[in-house]
């Protein structure tokens, strides 16, 4: 079992960068998330999630024509993986996690979740039942029932022993699993695990089928199902896995650059490419005839990314321009800036502008940005962005997960 582990202390480091397809061939700084909070064992849940369940003997199939990714890499079952759902056009509609629901020692039948923007909800269903046609699959709103959580830290390897005394159900399975439904996070590399939770069983079910080859399951006997045991007392035998707030698994979802939702990446507007589908792991090139695929397949093979979505530190145009992408829990600078708020050269004469914002909190966001302007900002050029009509300034920085190419 592959298990997610935290990165080490962020640093900083040098490196050559994107070349044709990023538009960037200088050597330029690129950042690693740092924030101490963050450091350890950690738990937090995921914010504004909507969970969808699609089953039927044409699921598979149904989803491979809608979907970037490739969908048997998941039809038999185990960890899910990223997605996005396009318009005819090629532009984003949603991104989405795409799960199977294991159920049992095998995945009897075609049964997923997909988990995306609970504000996306409503659409994403009349947009599934728009191709629905004749394929006999049936859809449902789940969001009611499960909750997403976010998972990274020193997961131990399991103990072989213990796991089989676990009973075989629709919780825990004996193939090495973590847990039913969920994957490691395939968007970064040691961001950590996504696990969906049944909402009625709470959090102890969460720590069982996360944590069952702890010692403790020694204690527990084959009628776990009814325990009704209090986290705490769970917590206190696990050790050192620490409950964090949605706000801080979205801090750190920033400081790592990661789009997510609609607020980052906006539907019949974005592009898949412009929203580092090819950096993480969420579109398949090889894969057949899907609904927007043209316009993904083109962009690729012509190799030219004019711009993409990466992290921003804010500040005001009195303070000096930040070095380090950092979080200041105490400032507010986010307040002021809104989605697709146009980012503009300080000073400069010119309306075209350099970019436009996405999320935000604090005093770090994410925003789409021309790479060009990006590098000469990197390489030391005398050059500011501004939100217009605002006091703040935005630094953008390039992910140290960006992967490197060569000219």
């Amino acid at each position: 079992m592959f298990a997610p582990r935290l990165r080490p202390i962020a640093q900083v480091v040098p490196i050559h960068v994107p070349g044709r397809r990023a538009f960037i061939s200088t050597i330029i700084t690129k950042v690693q998330e740092k924030d101490s909070l963050h450091e350890g064992n950690h738990f937090a849940p995921i914010p504004k999630r909507g969970l969808i369940e699609i089953e039927g003997p044409d699921t598979t199939k149904y989803l491979q024509g809608l979907i970037t990714n490739h969908m048997p890499l998941i039809s038999a079952g185990g960890d899910g993986f990223y997605t996005a759902f396009l318009t005819p056009q090629g532009r984003m509609l949603y991104d989405a996690f795409i799960y199977p629901v294991n159920v049992g020692v095998n995945f009897p039948h075609p049964k997923f979740m997909i988990e995306l923007p609970a504000t996306a909800t409503e659409q994403m269903f009349k947009h599934l039942k728009r191709y629905i046609l004749r394929s006999k699959v049936k859809l449902r709103d789940v969001s009611d029932e499960f909750n997403a959580f976010s998972v990274w830290g020193n997961i131990h390897q399991h103990n072989e022993e213990e796991e089989n005394k676990v009973p075989v159900g629709s919780l825990v399975k004996k193939n090495k699993r973590v847990s039913d439904i969920g994957c490691i996070d395939p968007r970064v590399p040691d961001f950590g695990y996504r696990a969906i939770v049944p909402q009625n069983e709470g959090y102890y079910y969460y720590y069982y089928y996360y944590y069952y080859y702890y010692y403790f399951l020694t204690n527990i006997n084959d009628n776990w199902g009814e325990l009704d045991l209090d986290i705490g007392a769970i917590l206190s035998q696990v050790g050192d896995f620490k409950e964090l707030s949605s706000e801080e698994y979205t801090i750190r979802r920033i400081l790592n650059g990661i789009p997510e939702g609609i607020e980052d990446m906006w539907p019949e507007q974005s592009l898949p490419l412009e929203s580092n589908f090819d950096y993480m792991n969420g579109v398949d090139f090889r894969k057949g005839c899907y609904v927007g695929q043209e316009l993904t397949i083109r962009t690729y093979h012509t190799g030219v990314v004019r711009k993409r979505i990466l992290p921003v530190q804010l500040y005001e145009k009195d303070e000096s321009v930040p070095t380090t992408l950092s979080v200041d829990r105490g400032k507010t600078y986010s307040t002021n800036i809104e989605p697709q708020m146009d980012i503009k050269i300080s000073g400069s004469s010119s309306k075209r502008g350099v970019g436009k914002t996405c999320s935000g909190i604090h005093n770090i966001g994410l925003a789409l940005m021309r790479l060009e302007q990006v590098e000469k900002c990197a390489t030391g050029e005398d050059i500011a962005f501004e939100v217009p009509e605002t006091n703040i300034r935005v630094k953008p920085f390039l992910p140290k997960w960006w992967p490197v190419e060569t000219q």
